[in-house]
């Protein structure tokens, strides 16, 4: 479900953001899902939110949450698709490189060899693109600057995980999640005030916006769902396998080329990230 979720989304999200930018498409993205929590929040158990931990933790988590966004939707916006989304796809690499340097993880033979998958899968995906014909439709700029973009969502993604974890340990998914985006909404309104960037916003957008927002909320509150009831290692592996459903869609709807090899680097990349994942479980 998160991967359908996320996959789905990401696409969507090219279109809203190159309208409206990255921060507004983001902060309509947010309302929507702190509106459709805060029913289900505010019945459950809340007050554990006001605990020192859970509060700090929730808070941070909704600031890594804010950066992540606006990284990846940068990037989708602007590289081609078949390039940008293995890049992201990759998170689960410097997840294991952030519980390593925590010294929750031993590095082993199989760990470092799926490292080395993700890696080098990345490279093929990056290489093969980096030769690729893009028209204005499928990649805006630099395809560099995209791919830097990329890698810097999944690294700021895998810490956004770990954090919103910790969290969630100690207040539970649905309002951490909630709590998270309140901060994240109220991040990305002062920075649009501040800047006056606001564009408007025609009713079919506004359907496609809220739309995303409750997709994008049943991806992470299935994700954290199934590690609190202990599936950790499949909910991750599973998740990891979105930038199927985006590279497929855009394959599929926007025409974007993308080449035989890149499909061999997209797989690596699942492959050496699902490793990861249970190797670090």
């Amino acid at each position: 479900m998160t991967a359908l979720c996320w996959g789905t989304g990401d696409f969507a999200a090219r279109y809203m953001t190159r309208a409206l930018g990255p921060a507004q498409t983001l902060l309509f993205i947010s309302g929507v899902s702190m509106l459709a929590l805060s029913p289900i929040a505010l019945n459950g158990d809340v007050h554990r939110l006001w605990e020192p931990s859970a509060l700090g933790l929730t808070i941070i988590a909704g600031f890594s949450t804010t950066i992540t966004g606006l990284l990846l939707y940068k990037a989708l916006a602007q590289g081609p698709l078949g390039v940008v989304v293995p890049i992201t796809s990759s998170y689960p690499l410097p997840f294991v490189a952030v519980v390593m340097a925590m010294g929750g993880l031993t590095l082993s033979i199989p760990l470092g060899l799926a490292m080395a998958a993700v890696i080098g899968g990345v490279w093929v995906v990056a290489r093969a693109g980096n030769h690729g014909t893009y028209d204005e439709e499928h990649a805006r700029g630099s395809l560099m600057r995209s791919m830097a973009l990329a890698g810097s969502a999944a690294g700021m993604f895998a810490l956004t995980i770990l954090i919103t974890e910790a969290a969630v340990s100690r207040a539970g998914e649905v309002e951490v999640i909630w709590l998270s985006r309140i901060v994240e909404f109220v991040i990305l309104a002062l920075f649009l005030i501040s800047r006056r960037q606001f564009t408007s916003v025609s009713k079919r957008m506004l359907g496609l916006l809220i739309t995303m927002g409750i997709v994008d909320t049943v991806g992470f509150v299935a994700l954290f769902t199934a590690q609190g009831i202990g599936d950790t290692a499949i909910a991750s592996v599973a998740s990891a396998s979105y930038g199927l459903v985006t590279v497929g869609l855009g394959r599929m709807v926007l025409k974007e080329p993308v080449r035989p090899v890149q499909w061999l680097g997209f797989a690596i990349v699942i492959i050496g990230a699902a490793t990861l994942t249970l190797q670090s479980h």
